[in-house]
């Protein structure tokens, strides 16, 4: 396990993965490292071969690529070195298997990776800690969420929409539904409610149009998957639609950062990852097209600025007005 440099950061990030807390909170890092230390801690990071499963390259090369995103930004990288959900579990390396809860042996392992993280954050001081909601399902980026609960010191945090997951339509609020209860606005076409079929209509055709599909080759393959990837994701959509919060303590209000004035370095850094970023985004304008209609939905306008959103959870005595991102 790595060690930070720093006693003292102004942020730390966790990010399941090399590329996750880039992907998703790049707009609000490059605001935070002007103002002091900012910390990204990866703990999913250890691999035992190259593989390329699936479209998603799991290999050492990633480190580099982490490393050149962090220069560029200014933030400094960490990993846990534990390893990647394909190479800890033989069940994950079935595609399907990945975006299914954690098995047995991952929730047995839990409170031993919380152990070792809380260790390592127990020896840091900062001023906020932002963690993945787990949109999307992937099962590292459930495992990363589910580290936090119990939470160490609400006043202090702060969850994110997993990108790319989020930019799909409804994703957002199947994973909230499952989690939390949450407050959002009512132009916020994100949140508002839709039958189950038109939603699944939605998200499939939000999924057939990324890099992760039009890449798939020779044209016979693409078109055998797309019908079968609709219909997993039908199936992976159906296992959480109508799933009740078990933690009803909990209630997240939105807080949505604009970050129109940062979103071209955000895709720079992004870009850097570059075993990554081909995968997801056909090209530097497909992704700007991409974050561009996340934005809409979210503010329920058209050609709305570049955001991030991040959630905050809220109790009696703390509300959302106690948190001062950088603008």
């Amino acid at each position: 396990m790595d060690k930070p440099r720093h006693t003292r950061y102004q942020a730390v990030f966790i990010s399941p993965h090399l590329d996750d807390a880039v992907f998703s909170c790049g707009g609000v890092i490059s605001k935070l490292v002007e103002e002091g230390p900012v910390l990204v801690l990866n703990l999913f990071t250890r691999y035992l071969s190259g593989l390329k499963l699936h479209g998603a390259v799991l290999g050492d090369e990633r480190h580099q690529e982490e490393a050149d995103a962090a220069e560029f930004l200014g933030f400094e990288s960490v990993s846990l070195h534990e390893l990647d959900a394909p190479f800890r579990r033989d069940a994950y390396q079935r595609l399907g298997n990945l975006f299914r809860p954690p098995v047995a042996q991952d929730m047995e392992w839990l409170s031993t990776l919380r152990e070792k993280l809380f260790a390592l954050l127990g020896e840091l001081d900062f001023e906020q800690i932002y963690v993945p909601l787990g949109i999307g399902w992937h099962v590292d980026h459930v495992l990363a969420h589910l580290v936090f609960e119990p939470w160490i010191d609400r006043k202090k945090l702060l969850f994110y929409e997993d990108a790319p997951y989020c930019c799909i339509p409804h994703s957002t609020r199947y994973r909230l539904n499952g989690i939390a209860h949450y407050e959002g606005g009512l132009a916020d076409l994100s949140l508002a409610p839709s039958n189950a079929l038109n939603a699944w209509r939605q998200a499939a055709r939000a999924y057939g149009q990324t890099a992760l599909m039009k890449n798939l080759q020779p044209w016979i393959v693409r078109q055998l998957a797309v019908p079968a990837v609709s219909i997993y994701l039908y199936r992976l959509m159906a296992r959480y639609r109508n799933q009740v919060t078990m933690v009803p303590e909990l209630t997240l209000e939105p807080l949505v950062v604009q970050i129109a004035d940062r979103l071209g370095k955000k895709i720079d850094a992004m870009a850097l990852y570059s075993s990554q970023f081909n995968e997801f985004f056909a090209s530097r304008q497909d992704c700007v097209a991409t974050l561009q209609a996340y934005a809409d939905r979210v503010q329920g306008i058209a050609e709305a600025a570049a955001i991030e959103r991040y959630w905050v959870p809220v109790t009696t005595s703390s509300r959302i007005d106690r948190y001062e991102l950088p603008v």
